[in-house]
């Protein structure tokens, strides 16, 4: 069953507005986010299920649970969304009933006072405490904490908050340490007014008299070093004043399969039942089976199908894939792969892509349109030209225009795009691209040709894509660097045809100038036809230009036809021609083979060592680029044209290598000796 078919999307995928909202802290605190629509999207990670667990069990007295909750990952992880899920639950009975149960965690308490302060507001005059106390409607609380701005004790703050269950929640606060540490307040700053305060309150909610308070932190380590240090201090000092530390939780488990819940909740308002899934993951389990048995997979078809049970309607690469890059500048971790994903599944659904494939893939993004290719952009800039060169320019890049070539739908396009999202990683020691096995397993889908993928795609791309390398462990991947192919392409697009024609009249002279001459002594090749001279005592090979309008006999061309008809000794001379269709890919791959060998030749100039890389893989583009020339030849020139009493006759004659080896004249000889045209036989 096709994407389409099984699965609806939620309407806020397609509504751009909605996809770039990010609710924060404030929106809570404001009563700005409706809690039915919230958790209508929500999935309960495991990590927001000990938290909620944890903190209703501490608010409702019911054991001895920590006083704060440390909740760490990287910018975008869930932290936010978290918070939020907790505060909504906690101050709203019903809600909380409805999305835990009647006897599920907070069930005995009621209401539950939420207050808290978000980092970005870092122009709050009062300071954090001043903040707090206000929402409290408390300020006056305070007020000898105000000016100058100084940080209120313990004590301050149990008469502050003692009495009613109070959640409180401080999301963002490195940003916030960082901007005040430059407001100078006596011989300090804010920032370490603000770390005492802070570790002050974690002291407090630890005494008796705040037993049913709890303090929830957002930690953002890898974006505000600064800030996270004073962070650090106020943690610290809590342990040292206590027996107990903050408990860290991780709201989303990154290396588990709450990714896929989490993208399928956010998603999808539809799901197609687990009968359909398993069919579906069983056709993906045949298709690999099949690359299976063509060896070009070494994927297992079992674990295969699980994976895709478990990941649907996504494809499983999708997740290790996405934790290559999760980690660059900028990308917000959970939070930008729902963004991104939104974007793709709207794609898909908006313009039919839904009604061909019965998964989301990795590779399923348009990079045509300009909201996906701005997304990608934004996950690493570096790669544009290697995007509009390579995979995707309304029909001109490489990937597209090979497909065009083979009408293999968007094989190609396929395989660019997979190695793109494989080389995203945006920082030092990444892993970047994928190995052959892994391009051939990842792409085995149902109605796909894989055998063709690698023999037409895979094996063909690194000659023609120019930002397309190869590791020294054998992954392809992009980067925003030139490559060998760029070079050889630039080279070969600098020959005239001429030059061309004159590479392959070098290359077909290896192979049919003839060293026992019993069958030809002579050999022209791709000649005019005022250069032949057919002499009396010699036979003459001559090797032409196929044409678009051979004769029906002879297959000749018009002007060769009539050359061979007028010449006087016509038994002195036979043709080998084929078909136009391919000439113009033999003279292509003749200005490759020019292009490779002057390179070659250069770094042999240069002295550059025989294990270098560069040389490397010039010697294995030099050996693909002469299977190229050799299979453009084999497929251009197929017919033999020889003498015969009704004039010049044709018949098949067919260029075959044997471990890289051919015997032009030995072809020639077999060929005229079934037609009795040529025997060796000389005793009768």
């Amino acid at each position: 069953m096709f994407l389409k078919q099984a699965c609806t999307p939620r309407q806020s995928v397609f509504n751009k507005d909605r996809r770039d909202v990010v609710l924060d802290l404030s929106d809570l605190l404001e009563g700005k986010i409706d809690g039915e629509d919230f958790f209508d999207e929500n999935f309960t990670t495991s990590g927001m299920k000990t938290l909620l667990e944890k903190t209703f069990s501490r608010l409702d007295g019911t054991s001895d649970q920590a006083s704060t909750f440390l909740l760490t990952q990287a910018m975008g992880g869930g932290k936010t969304h978290n918070m939020i899920a907790l505060g909504l639950l906690a101050s709203n009975p019903g809600l909380r009933e409805k999305v835990l149960g009647a006897d599920g965690a907070g069930s005995r308490l009621g209401k539950v006072r939420v207050i808290g302060f978000n980092g970005r507001q870092s122009d709050a005059p009062l300071g954090i405490w001043g903040a707090i106390a206000d929402q409290l409607g408390k300020k006056d609380l305070f007020k000898n904490y105000y000016s100058p701005l100084q940080a209120p004790g313990e004590t301050a703050w149990i008469n502050l908050l003692k009495g009613e269950p109070t959640l409180i929640l401080l999301d963002e606060l490195p940003p916030y340490m960082d901007y005040v540490k430059s407001r100078e307040i006596g011989n300090s700053d804010l920032s370490v007014v603000t770390t005492t305060a802070l570790a002050n309150l974690l002291v407090a909610v630890n005494k008796a008299e705040l037993t049913n308070v709890c303090v929830i932190i957002s930690d953002l380590t890898a974006s505000y070093e600064g800030g996270t240090d004073q962070l650090n201090k106020a943690l610290a000092n809590l342990q040292k004043e206590t027996n107990r530390s903050a408990l860290r939780i991780e709201p989303v488990n990154p290396h588990g399969d709450e990714l896929y819940h989490i993208l399928r909740t956010r998603l999808f308002e539809k799901l197609p039942d687990n009968a359909t899934i398993k069919s579906v993951a069983n056709e993906y389990a045949k298709a690999v089976r099949d690359a299976k048995e063509m060896d070009v997979t070494n994927a297992s078809p079992d674990s295969y199908a699980a994976q895709l049970i478990e990941s649907y309607p996504f494809h499983f690469s999708i997740r290790d894939l996405y934790g290559r890059f999760k980690e660059n500048p900028g990308f917000q971790q959970t939070r930008g792969l729902i963004r991104m994903m939104r974007i793709f599944v709207s794609n898909m659904y908006d313009t039919g892509r839904a009604y061909e494939v019965k998964l989301v893939h990795p590779y399923d993004l348009d990079l045509n349109n300009d909201e996906v290719l701005s997304e990608i952009k934004s996950i690493n800039p570096t790669l544009g030209e290697a995007i509009t060169h390579d995979i995707a320019k309304e029909g001109h890049s490489v990937a597209e225009v090979l497909d065009k070539k083979l009408g293999s739908n968007s094989d190609a396009q396929d395989v660019c795009k997979l190695l793109l999202v494989a080389s995203l990683a945006n920082i030092p020691g990444a892993t970047h691209g994928l190995r052959e096995s892994d391009i051939m397993g990842f792409l085995c889908a149902p109605g796909r040709d894989i055998s063709n993928v690698k023999k037409s795609i895979v094996d063909y791309l690194p000659t023609q894509a120019w930002y397309l390398h190869a590791s020294q462990d054998g992954r392809l991947f992009f980067k925003n660097t030139q490559n060998l192919a760029a070079k050889l392409h630039s080279l070969a697009e600098s020959y005239n045809k001429e030059s061309c024609i004159k590479e392959l009249r070098n290359y077909l002279a290896t192979l049919f100038t003839p060293s026992m001459k019993d069958c030809y002594q002579k050999v022209e090749i791709l000649p005019g036809i005022d250069e032949v001279n057919i002499e009396a005592d010699k036979i003459t090979l001559v090797i032409t230009e196929p044409t678009t309008e051979p004769n029906a006999t002879s297959r000749l061309s018009p002007e060769w036809n009539i050359f061979a008809e007028d010449i006087e000794y016509k038994n002195r001379v036979a043709f080998l021609t084929g078909s136009h269709d391919t000439l113009g890919r033999v003279v292509e791959q003749a200005a490759q083979h020019k292009a490779v060998l002057s390179i070659l030749a250069d770094f042999d100039v240069e002295r550059l060592a025989d294990n270098d890389p560069q040389r490397q893989r010039a010697l294995i583009s030099q050996d693909k680029i002469m299977l190229s020339l050799r299979s453009a030849i084999q497929e251009t020139f197929t017919t033999l044209s020889y003498p015969s009493t009704n004039g010049f006759r044709s018949t098949d004659c067919r260029i075959q290598f044997q471990d890289n080896q051919f015997d032009g004249e030995q072809l020639i000889r077999d060929t005229l000796e079934k037609l009795q045209k040529f025997t060796n036989d000389i005793s009768s």
